[in-house]
């Protein structure tokens, strides 16, 4: 089975990377029908997602929202599958900045800064932005496929363009050491931590969040800044980036790191908000839940 998807993954790799964005937009399309209408893949999981945020009173009518999340979620596969399009000379028209005076600072590498951001629009394509770009040196957190073989494929479409890949078991070092060095850390950090994390506040809902970010601010001073690509297109973005405010430490670890991860938590989820369709709510984000909760 791990064979048949590998080879599933590289036949669709070798389609799409050489074809056009156009056409790769017309048979993301395609595709888009395929996952909602056939496949349905975890609509049961979506639907309950939805209806634990909003409860009955959807953002969008229901027709209309699920096939937005599904078109959102086909798209950025699609795309990571193209991610060879992305070049120096084309990427500031794919993903259009809007703060670029924050990577300008960056580029100054006068300390380390800690990028954040969540399964949204197509953050893939925000660290590949960043290596093109060559704003500073950039290593990414990232969770390693069980399945070896597209796991290191992955990874080589990764760290094409100069992004470096390293997994969650062995990043806390890693990053650490990168941000002494003024270096970038990228993380991607609103999935469910399960009993690892610390539980905050994100859509209303008690959610248990990976301390990492918050960890490395508090040993390294990193500062955090989070950034979002919002779709407007199949492969066509606003870019956005905005230095987070954190709380000042009060001398409780603990205590700072539940409110540094809350806050960079609430900035993230206005985003969500704002664009709910542009959310992976494919995730089984609330599967954690306080021991205390019924």
């Amino acid at each position: 089975m791990k064979n048949f998807e590998y080879l599933a993954v590289r036949f669709l790799f070798f389609i799409f990377d050489h074809i056009s964005l156009r056409w790769g937009k017309r048979l993301a399309l395609l595709m888009t029908f395929v996952a909602e209408k056939i496949i349905r893949y975890r609509r049961q999981v979506v639907l309950e997602n939805l209806h634990r945020v909003y409860g009955e009173q959807l953002p969008k009518p229901r027709k209309q929202l699920l096939h937005e999340i599904y078109k959102n979620f086909v798209f950025l596969w699609m795309e990571v599958l193209q991610s060879s399009h992305l070049n120096k000379d084309n990427i500031r028209k794919i993903m259009r900045v809007h703060n670029p005076e924050i990577l300008e600072e960056v580029a100054q590498r006068k300390q380390g800064y800690l990028f954040i951001s969540g399964h949204f629009g197509n953050f893939e394509w925000l660290g590949q932005l960043l290596a093109i770009e060559k704003v500073a040196p950039i290593t990414g957190i990232a969770k390693k496929q069980s399945n070896h073989k597209v796991n290191d494929f992955i990874v080589r479409l990764r760290e094409r363009n100069g992004l470096k890949i390293v997994y969650t078991k062995q990043a806390m070092q890693v990053a650490e050491e990168a941000l002494k060095r003024n270096e970038i850390v990228a993380i991607a950090f609103d999935q469910d931590a399960r009993k690892r994390g610390v539980f905050v506040d994100f859509l209303g809902i008690p959610s248990s969040t990976a301390v990492g970010t918050a960890v490395l601010h508090l040993r390294t001073g990193a500062r955090i800044v989070l950034i979002v690509a919002v779709r407007r297109d199949y492969a066509l973005f606003d870019v956005f980036l905005e230095e987070v405010r954190i709380p000042e430490p009060q001398g409780d670890t603990e205590k700072d790191i539940v409110a540094i991860t809350q806050a960079y938590t609430l900035a993230f989820e206005k985003w969500v908000r704002r664009y709910p369709e542009q959310w992976l709510w494919m995730h089984k984000r609330w599967k954690t839940q306080p021991e205390n909760r019924n």
